[in-house]
């Protein structure tokens, strides 16, 4: 009578059920832990900016001079 239960459908099925149902719930909260961590992190990279970019000039301050010379002038 050993092996029998593995044998029996409705137990097969069953099983097979658990495991879909635990693999599912499982990946569902490593999906949720990253979507934490993009949010999180979506939000610390808003939080990061530290001068109004419509402000000043046009949004240009943070750009470099391509007309500079090796000398400093302009």
């Amino acid at each position: 009578m050993s092996g029998t239960t593995a044998q029996d459908g409705a137990w097969k099925s069953k099983e097979q059920g658990e495991e879909a149902r635990y693999i599912n719930d499982k990946e569902r909260s490593q999906l949720e832990a990253i979507r934490k961590d993009l949010q999180a992190s979506q939000d610390s990279a808003s939080k990061q900016q530290s001068h109004d970019f419509e402000g000043g000039h046009g949004g240009q301050e943070d750009l470099e001079d391509r007309y500079a010379t090796t000398s400093g002038e302009h």
